[in-house]
């Protein structure tokens, strides 16, 4: 089959271009993965410094040649920190819920215990009543379990004074009856007013806005909630929380959403980050600009561009590669490649290379190599010729397209024939003499 066909090619450096815009994405993953987490506090050193060795271990495989697997492993290992990130972000949710909890507890707990010193003239030491002032105002105070249950001693330990039956109760609720100073078995059984669904729902959403959204919104959120507990009436306080809980949903989720559409944004600014040109440098001042302040609109704008510079410029590294690799290796066969062939290549979407061994005859390259499908085939230079010699200039013209194939291999790139026509099946097409100058060098020239 050494007649017209269409061969597939793929180059090693566009392989390797591919493998490397894989690698800068990744980095930028790694760059965010660690931000997030150290934003949360939820991510050692030793994890960093596994997470880069990883990445080491993905890049050594280019020297092994070992493309397809980097290619398949390198987003595999993008989605695993994504999915990393998501499941410290829970643990981080849960533990900043669980101190809400603790702390809302607390602050209950010390106003009641304070009550009853007050209600039964209880004198209690100058620093236990500071700290227990401190909880109940619903700041964070270190073993603040430890000194309620301090507090709760004092007042069931009290053998001058009768207390009421309510204040049994409760002293019986708080403290139990086997092991009165056990307040794990305390906070067990005690139930507050802000068991309440509504506090949950609430201390859920403070706790996911301190993970996502900025200190000083979530500031602004917990003194909206300091002012809607100061509520005396039930019906507006429930109000009230419903319509904080459904504005810190929103503000959740369009930060979440906008800082996940932030970096895929930078993500792909990584791939073309390597490109030295005064358009791509304005793209990337552009991206850099980015912030909180940025619409979704327009950083999906932005993407798109990106996505445009990463496509054009991949095509365009292919292509280079493509047409630098054939007319190298015709020229390892005889052929007589000429400076400013590969530019009119590019240009005019074909040219053609005369072998002097073979006068009167040439091979033409045709298609544009960025689609990485081109056609090839024998051709004749004048139409008064021996067309009885044409048959044989196709037989010779298959054993060096053989040897091509081999050249290109050897160096790393694939070749799939995807079409092809049998010798003397068409007539060879016919290119004139000065045509053919003018495709791969006049034309050149006339640049110049």
């Amino acid at each position: 089959m050494s007649g017209p066909k269409v061969v597939r090619i793929v180059t090693r450096e566009e392989v390797l271009a591919i493998c490397e815009a894989h690698l800068l994405r990744l980095d930028q993953a790694i760059a965010a993965w660690t931000a997030s987490g150290q934003r949360i506090r939820e991510l050692s050193a030793e994890e960093i410094a596994a997470t880069h060795e990883r990445r080491k271990a993905l890049a050594a495989l280019i020297s092994k040649d070992a493309f397809m697997e980097l290619q398949k492993k390198v987003p595999d290992e993008i989605a695993f920190l994504k999915a990393d990130v998501g499941r410290r972000q829970r643990a981080a949710v849960e533990k900043a819920e669980q101190a809400a909890k603790r702390r809302r507890q607390g602050r209950d707990s010390a106003t009641t215990l304070l009550g009853a010193f007050k209600s039964k003239g209880i004198v209690v030491p100058q620093e236990l009543a500071s700290k227990l002032d401190h909880i109940a105002s619903g700041e964070n105070v270190a073993n603040a379990d430890t000194l309620l249950a301090q507090g709760f001693n004092l007042l069931v330990l009290e053998p001058s004074r009768t207390i009421s039956e309510a204040q049994q109760k409760l002293a019986t609720r708080l403290l139990g009856t086997d092991t009165p100073q056990d307040f794990g078995n305390w906070k067990a059984t005690n139930v507050s007013h802000s068991s309440n669904l509504l506090y949950d729902r609430v201390d859920r959403q403070i706790a996911e806005a301190q993970v996502f959204l900025e200190e000083a919104d979530v500031e602004k959120f917990s003194a909206r909630l300091r002012a809607i507990e100061t509520e005396a009436n039930e019906q507006r306080r429930n109000l009230l929380l419903d319509s904080l809980i459904l504005d810190l949903s929103s503000a959740v989720d369009a930060t979440r959403g906008h800082r996940s559409a932030i970096e895929e944004l930078q993500q792909l600014a990584a791939e073309i980050s390597i490109i030295a040109s005064a358009e791509v440098k304005d793209l990337l001042a552009r991206v850099q600009q980015c912030g909180v302040e940025t619409s979704l609109q327009a950083i999906a704008q932005l993407a798109e561009e990106c996505k445009n510079v990463v496509e054009q410029e991949q095509q365009r590294l292919a292509a280079h590669a493509r047409r630098g690799a054939i007319l190298r290796n015709l020229t390892r066969l005889g052929y007589e490649v000429k400076d400013g062939m590969e530019t009119a290549w590019a240009r005019d979407g074909r040219v053609v290379v005369k072998k002097p061994a073979l006068p009167g005859y040439g091979v033409e390259i045709g298609g544009q190599a960025k689609s990485s499908r081109l056609q090839v085939r024998a051709v004749a230079l004048s139409a008064n010729r021996d067309v009885a010699r044409d048959k044989d200039v196709e037989m010779l013209w298959c054993g060096d397209f053989d040897r091509l194939q081999e050249f290109l291999v050897a160096e790393g790139d694939s070749v799939l024939i995807e079409r092809a026509m049998g010798v003397g099946e068409v007539p060879l097409k016919v290119i004139g003499d000065a045509d053919a100058e003018a495709a791969s060098v006049d034309k050149q020239r006339s640049l110049r």
